[in-house]
């Protein structure tokens, strides 16, 4: 309304010129409409811009008005829906935190209750009634019955149990037996020349099992399954080596060991023959009718080891036949004996898992003697005194540690293999007085490390590298 009486006034200024001596041009605005006063002029014209903006407002900023209504809007149904789900999310939270507190709980109760078997188990231990026995002397046969470099594994154990016989047992080469190939030491491709190592090659700081103390009976192509039977029984060929030979006797406690490529019921000598278990058990049934041992402990490494015990029942419908003729293991039936650790420097694994952890178990128990840093060899009669063959050989080797099951009997025997000390088999009873002065008071309760509940198969076997 203005702007129309503006240009009315303009239009009439322009149609009617001023005359020169007629009335002032400003006496035609006193003329035009009354606009009231300013509150009535800016209110007039704060109706026509919002018109204005309705009607020719740009499409941009419409556009953007909308968008901002929309936010709001969605805000406020986003708001009304966080409300309506904050307890369903409450709930939700609360339920995955109790979840989690009980795996916690359970984990927490599962060792709890792990450890107390262990130490139910430990303080049973040291309430068992070990009994020696009245054997006189001890001997051992220990066969590697693998050669090659590929067999490095094999030597390494056969040698590792033979210096714990001579170390910590006092056994004379005099009443071993060693059978090795005796290939591996000087082999081109072994960095340690003259030296076979278990554990710590590489860094320098290992103990070689091979040296120049090392007495060998049977060597190379001498370590056959005839020579084996033979020392056995005692039937050898006329004019043989008297070191070749075991001069075993009814009071004789007798370990024969056994390692190296094997299957169901059979036992590989050199990749060449075959020692089968009806063999081992004929040639302990002729032992027994000639009076060669008091016991015997049978330990075979391979895979498959326990299908060759010799009083299986495919093989011995009798067991009277066959008396204290104990077995242990490092495998059943379908099973596989593993490599422990292999060792980049040699490129080869060097011992196998069954040996290396009875040793280091043993060497364990030894180090909790007190004079343990003075004198090693007594320490290791001691722990040997200490502990049942049936722990040392099979509870402290459960599945988890060896990929497989030990298996294990003692029928037809007269004393249960959980009551026979260690020592019985592993210390040479002519030097019964070795330790004697030195003796200290049996572990006990929580001393024991020896120990787990393998014979509850429970723990899930391990992936490994299969040591055939």
């Amino acid at each position: 309304e203005w702007k129309q009486v503006k240009q009315e006034a303009r239009s009439q200024v322009k149609a009617k010129p001023t005359p020169t001596t007629g009335e002032p041009p400003q006496a035609l605005y006193s003329k035009m409409k009354p606009m009231g006063t300013m509150k009535d002029q800016l209110l007039l014209m704060s109706s026509a811009s919002s018109s204005y903006r309705e009607e020719y407002a740009c499409r941009p900023c419409g556009s953007r008005r909308a968008m901002r209504k929309k936010k709001r809007r969605s805000g406020q149904e986003s708001e009304h829906l966080s409300h309506r789900l904050k307890p369903a999310a409450s709930f939700l939270c609360a339920l995955l935190i109790l979840s989690a507190c009980a795996c916690v709980s359970r984990a927490a109760d599962s060792r709890a209750r792990q450890q107390q078997q262990q130490r139910q188990h430990s303080r049973q231990n040291a309430r068992t009634n070990l009994s020696p026995g009245n054997h006189t002397r001890n001997a051992a046969v220990l066969v590697s019955s693998s050669r090659y470099w590929h067999n490095y594994r094999h030597v390494s154990n056969v040698l590792s149990l033979y210096n714990v016989l001579k170390t910590g047992g006092k056994f004379t080469d005099d009443n071993i037996i060693l059978m090795i190939a005796d290939d591996i030491p000087c082999d081109g491709r072994n960095p340690h020349k003259n030296g076979i190592f278990p554990e710590y090659a590489r860094t320098g700081t290992g103990n070689s099992v091979y040296n120049a103390d090392v007495e060998i009976d049977y060597r190379g192509t001498d370590v056959t399954v005839e020579n084996f039977l033979r020392v056995l029984v005692g039937r050898h060929e006329e004019g043989e080596t008297p070191s070749r030979m075991l001069d075993l006797t009814p009071d004789t406690n007798l370990v024969v060991f056994l390692t190296g490529h094997g299957g169901e019921s059979f036992f590989e000598f050199q990749d060449g023959e075959e020692l089968m278990t009806q063999d081992i058990t004929d040639a302990f049934q002729q032992m027994n009718r000639i009076e060669r041992y008091k016991e015997i402990l049978f330990i075979a490494d391979t895979c498959q080891a326990f299908t060759l015990n010799p009083t299986d029942p495919k093989v011995l419908p009798d067991i009277g036949a066959l008396p204290n003729v104990m077995t242990v293991a490092s495998s059943l039936q379908g099973q596989n004996s593993y490599a422990h650790h292999s060792d980049p420097e040699i490129g080869q694994s060097v011992v196998d898992r069954y040996t290396y952890n009875f040793v280091e178990n043993l060497k364990n128990l030894a180090m909790r003697q007190p004079d343990s840093q003075v004198d090693m060899s007594s320490a290791l009669w001691r722990s040997m005194e200490q502990i049942s063959v049936k722990t040392a050989w099979v509870d402290a080797l459960p599945r988890k540690k060896l990929g497989a099951d030990v298996g294990w009997t003692d029928k037809g025997c007269t004393r249960p293999m959980r009551n026979i000390p260690l020592s019985d088999f592993l210390c040479d009873m002519e030097h019964r007085n070795f330790a004697a002065a030195a003796a200290s008071p049996t572990l006990g309760g929580d001393d024991f490390i020896l120990h787990s509940n393998c014979d509850d198969d429970s723990s899930e076997a391990s992936s490994c590298v299969d040591s055939e």
